[in-house]
């Protein structure tokens, strides 16, 4: 990184000289192309996540139903924040 300068200049001056050529697309490549591009074909990546969409939002629904289900007796808690057992006794530990 010392002579990132130097080494720039000269691969700068380096491009400079050198001579340019004449480059041309093949024939018929913008044919192939648009052809190509035409085509109503679809990725196998787009085939497969469609596919695949509608097993995920099942899972995630499911998941999202058994996470209800399993909080579902406690939604109406007289006392939420009341500390649990586990809290009381880290509590009385560290007082001692």
């Amino acid at each position: 990184m010392k002579d990132f300068d130097s080494r720039w200049q000269a691969a700068a001056a380096q491009a400079r000289q050198a001579t340019r050529r004449e480059e041309r697309t093949p024939v018929g490549f913008v044919a192939r192309v648009l052809a190509r591009a035409a085509q109503p074909g679809r990725a196998p990546i787009e085939l497969a996540w469609d596919r695949l969409m509608p097993r995920l939002l099942a899972g995630a629904v499911a998941v999202l139903v058994l996470c209800a289900a399993l909080e579902a007796p406690h939604w109406r808690d007289d006392r939420p924040l009341e500390p649990g057992i586990e809290n009381t006794v880290a509590q009385l530990v560290w007082s001692l």
